[in-house]
């Protein structure tokens, strides 16, 4: 009679032994794979993050400390202020979770990417009706080429165009994630052949 046996980690396992579906099911390791794209656009996320510090000083010192603005149309500019100030932490953390997740793809990376990025892409869906509303008022009311509201309007468009870019990222790195947990790998490394052998003996 055939006995077919395998190989866990330097020990034998037979096939009718009751730990064999317990350490070749349960504790045979995963491994979740992340496209290669999902590394660059956690850093493009980080790179908004930036790219909206430094619009929020720009903004505050165009409208607060030079023209002493405090409404851009019908939006006033505190609450653009705020918002572009508490955008900053909410897109680093997404980005940099996103390329933790990257580096290290285990499950409970992906799914703190995911929760961050889930947060990230509301802030940035809130962020871009407040923005759009801004930039539509505020075009409105600058009929007269006065250089102060020429760059207060190209800065809320700019503050609009980073805000609907992180909107698409982290909604593809969603997909991304969400696609590369429905499809799971053995990890090669410590479940392969030379620690899983077949021996077969009489």
């Amino acid at each position: 009679m055939l006995i077919y046996g395998y190989e866990f980690y330097g020990k034998k396992e037979s096939i009718h032994s009751p730990y064999f579906m317990h350490n070749f099911l349960i504790k045979m390791p995963r491994i979740y794979y992340l496209r290669e794209d999902g590394r660059a656009m956690g850093a493009a996320q980080i790179i908004i993050a930036l790219i909206h510090c430094a619009l929020w000083f720009l903004c505050f010192h165009l409208f607060i400390q030079e023209e002493k603005i405090s409404v851009t149309g019908y939006v006033p500019v505190p609450v653009i202020l705020i918002y572009t100030f508490w955008t900053v932490p909410f897109f680093i953390n997404s980005g940099s979770t996103t390329v933790q997740a990257q580096r290290h793809p285990t499950r409970r990376l992906f799914v703190g990417a995911i929760m961050m990025n889930i947060i990230s892409f509301c802030v940035a869906a809130i962020g871009t009706a407040i923005l759009t509303v801004a930039c539509l008022s505020y075009q409105s009311k600058t009929n007269d080429y006065v250089w102060s509201y020429m760059a207060g309007s190209m800065l809320l468009q700019f503050l609009l165009f980073s805000t609907i870019s992180e909107m698409i990222i982290a909604g593809l790195l969603i997909h991304w994630i969400m696609k590369a947990l429905q499809h799971t790998e053995c990890d090669e490394e410590s479940f392969s052949l030379s620690e899983c052998q077949i021996s077969i003996t009489s």
